[in-house]
């Protein structure tokens, strides 16, 4: 405790002198030696505040040059701070920064003789045995030359409707609501849509065997687990049902597993597990757990797409970064980031917790809302008597951000008259907000409440 004292000391004193300007941005910071002799204390202790200080990004060191200042904003400069519910990004806090720069690091030198040329075939067999391996704990069996690393998960969709639906005039069945970039990517390829309403109990099954019966589907695009945007998972027999009527229709799937590790592992398994026809495209991304800059995603295909959809990637963009691939290999296979995901995990699910409670106690009636106990999206249903725009514009002079758009279903995208549509519903995504600013939605109860017709 009085070790922390110390470094909270030496951490007043530093951000004070560049509070008074005379420790200026790209500045040296004093020496350790200085500091400790000017306050009395320790100079390791000095070096553990100024360690605190780089991992908050505040400064930055050179190796035997010291510490120097990142960047500082005087009084004037400050904005009000603002609470976004509408961005999905991970918790800046959990990123392991610092972990990560170890195996970039580690891997530039094991492979600096080929990660910075045109190697096509570096991309990388290291990193799809280990995916090939890491994906069976999750249910997905399959063999590595069946696994295509790409850049990001949305160019891997993106890359399967192309191959898919190529000289093809047959349809794409989506859900609404549905995640609009895989929305609008099928309506710039000209794909024709089909929709079935994602419900909080699933889908009407005989509804969508009549689409599937009727409707020459092709392909059906479906996030069956923390869905985007309602929050919503399958249970593992609505999962069954759809992998049954797919395979009797002849109807390839695209899982978008995109938040597979969020959940249950013991008793939520993926829709590919269960299709042992092996019809199902699976989608895994890296962005929403981890790091949004890695733009690191992988697709599991059947064998016959396998030469197709490697084509197109090259076509595309020749191949992935090569330094993040053998990072993020050396970061799985060191066990850091099965640690990360943990870490990650239980911050969600004690923000969810937290979210739960708030509106189980000051939720008025008239307001449908689900929370799940994983994933990263809570959504809500407004009273008639609320507008989604105007709550969001309201919640704005509070310094709170909402995703009111109607993003979400065919009617946007296609602008289709007389369609239904979701401008009464609001996501609110809890990952990229920090745990005590999760009270933010008793303001944003309250504002609802404040509109209500007496």
């Amino acid at each position: 405790m009085i070790e922390m004292t110390k470094i909270q000391l030496v951490r007043k004193y530093i951000l004070e002198e560049v509070n008074e300007g005379r420790i200026a941005k790209g500045q040296r910071l004093p020496s350790c030696r200085e500091v400790a002799a000017l306050l009395n204390v320790n100079k390791i202790t000095v070096n553990k505040a100024y360690a605190q200080l780089e991992e908050e990004h505040e400064v930055y060191s050179i190796p035997r040059g010291g510490f120097y200042l990142v960047d500082y904003r005087d009084k004037s400069s400050v904005v009000k701070k603002q609470i976004d519910f509408s961005v999905v990004k991970p918790d800046e806090k959990l990123i392991p920064y610092r972990e990560f720069t170890h195996v970039i690091n580690k891997a530039v030198d094991i492979y600096k003789s080929n990660l910075f040329v045109y190697e096509q075939n570096l991309e990388t067999s290291n990193l799809k045995t280990t995916l090939k391996l890491y994906l069976e704990r999750e249910g997905i069996y399959t063999s590595s030359e069946n696994i295509i690393i790409t850049n990001g998960a949305q160019q891997g969709i993106d890359l399967v409707l192309q191959a898919v639906f190529h000289n093809n005039n047959r349809k794409l069945l989506v859900e609404v609501p549905s995640y609009n970039l895989v929305l609008k990517l099928a309506k710039y390829l000209g794909i024709e849509m089909v929709d079935i309403e994602r419900r909080k109990d699933g889908y009407d099954f005989k509804k969508m065997e009549k689409i599937l019966k009727n409707e020459d589907i092709e392909a059906f695009y479906v996030i069956p687990r923390h869905h985007n945007p309602t929050g919503y998972s399958l249970a593992e027999c609505e999962k069954k049902k759809i992998v049954e009527l797919c395979n009797k229709y002849n109807v390839l799937i695209i899982e978008d597993d995109y938040l597979s590790e969020l959940g249950d592992k013991k008793t939520a398994m993926p829709i590919y597990y269960y299709d042992t026809n092996r019809c199902t495209i699976y989608v895994k991304s890296f962005s929403k757990t981890f790091m949004p800059g890695l733009r690191i995603g992988a697709i599991i295909l059947p064998k016959c797409l396998v030469n197709e959809i490697t084509a197109l990637k090259y076509l595309s963009d020749l191949n992935t970064s090569k330094l993040p691939q053998v990072a993020l290999d050396l970061f799985i296979k060191s066990g850091m980031y099965e640690k990360h995901i943990k870490k990650v995990r239980k911050s969600y699910e004690d923000k969810l917790k937290k979210a739960r409670e708030i509106f189980k106690s000051l939720s008025p009636q008239e307001l449908i809302w689900h929370v799940p106990n994983n994933g990263i999206f809570i959504w809500l249903v407004l009273p008639e008597y609320v507008k989604a725009s105007i709550l969001s514009q309201e919640l704005k002079t509070k310094g709170i951000i909402i995703d009111s758009d109607n993003r979400f279903s065919l009617n946007d995208i296609m602008e289709i008259e007389n369609y239904p549509n979701y401008h009464n519903c609001v996501r609110l995504c809890i990952s990229g907000v920090a745990y005590e600013d999760i009270r933010a939605i008793e303001t944003i109860i309250s504002t609802i409440k404040s509109f209500e017709v007496e």
